[in-house]
């Protein structure tokens, strides 16, 4: 049975990731901080490793075991040296399994706004890569994992995760809290488009990935649906789960980078992903399914607080 490894099993993108791993057969790993963050892993059948992701020198054993390591992981203090790392680890471990003749594919998370503002004419996923300003060091990280596919024993595909909903996370939970509260609160002009991924279509792109790894092997592959969604769009349809209430929209001028990725527009094609891996996002856009997704927002958020 093919071990998968889970960098940020816990996180909001890996614990999905995880969960589909163990669906579709695997036997998973997944890394998290302590023990008591591990127990909801537990129930879906995942194997909780207890270990500090940010010192990947201390996980060689882990490393080594695993026939596949997917980091979802995230490090928000230094994440560019915190990659590095990472990378470098990942490297050592392909080499100690050189002498066996043991192979390691590694799929690591990079994300959608290295293609930068692609304004409402949009851009292929292979177009080459403009990261917005502060994110240079993630499409040199996406360039050093690609790199690695180069050896004879390691094969390493990218994942560009657009902008997430579904489930109780993401960024969608910060509009949602914002209608309960009576007045939504996004960066920008209000005026854009955001290409977005339900969290669940996105878990199965990886399961997809791995099971084609040999294939993908040096490949950075944007998962996003079919069509953008309109801001516009995504006011009006979360609006009107309220419609007795007045719910105000207040546009600002965006504070740090990660609302300089909502307030820009984005317009990806994404089909070669699609074709190379034979998925297809099923779930349905936020717009068209925003009332189930507030829903399992709202029940979250109140069994949280019980």
């Amino acid at each position: 049975m093919t071990s998968v490894l889970v960098l940020g099993a816990n996180g909001y993108i890996g614990k999905e990731v995880s969960r589909a791993f163990s669906r579709a057969g695997f036997r998973v790993y997944g890394l998290v901080r302590s023990e008591e963050k591990g127990k909801a892993l537990a129930q879906d059948e995942v194997i909780t490793v207890v270990g500090d992701v940010s010192r990947p020198e201390s996980l060689a054993e882990h490393f080594d075991g695993a026939d596949v390591i997917v980091d979802a992981s995230v490090d928000f203090s230094n994440p560019a040296a915190y990659t590095k790392g990472l990378l470098n680890a990942v490297k050592q471990s392909a080499d100690r399994r050189a002498a066996r003749g043991g192979q390691l594919t590694f799929v690591l998370t990079s994300g959608g706004w290295v293609h930068g503002n692609t304004g409402h004419r949009g851009i292929s996923q292979d177009s080459a890569a403009d990261p917005l300003p502060g994110l240079e060091w993630r499409r040199a990280a996406e360039q050093d994992v690609l790199a690695l596919g180069q050896a004879s024993n390691i094969r390493s595909v990218v994942v560009r995760p657009s902008l997430v909903y579904g489930r109780a996370g993401g960024f969608f939970a910060s509009v949602f809290a914002g209608l309960t509260a009576g007045s939504i609160r996004l960066p920008g002009s209000l005026e854009n488009s955001l290409t977005t991924i339900h969290v669940d279509d996105l878990a199965e792109l990886y399961v997809s990935v791995v099971e084609r790894a040999p294939l993908l092997n040096g490949l950075a592959l944007t998962a996003a649906n079919r069509s953008s969604e309109s801001v516009r769009d995504i006011i009006s349809a979360v609006r009107r789960l309220d419609a007795a209430r007045e719910i105000g929209v207040e546009a600002y001028t965006p504070a740090h980078l990660f609302d300089e990725g909502v307030a820009i527009t984005q317009v990806v094609d994404t089909r070669s992903t699609r074709a190379l891996t034979a998925w297809e996002p099923r779930k349905r856009s936020f717009v068209e399914g925003v009332a189930e997704y507030f829903y399992a927002w709202n029940a979250t958020t109140q069994h949280r607080q019980q």
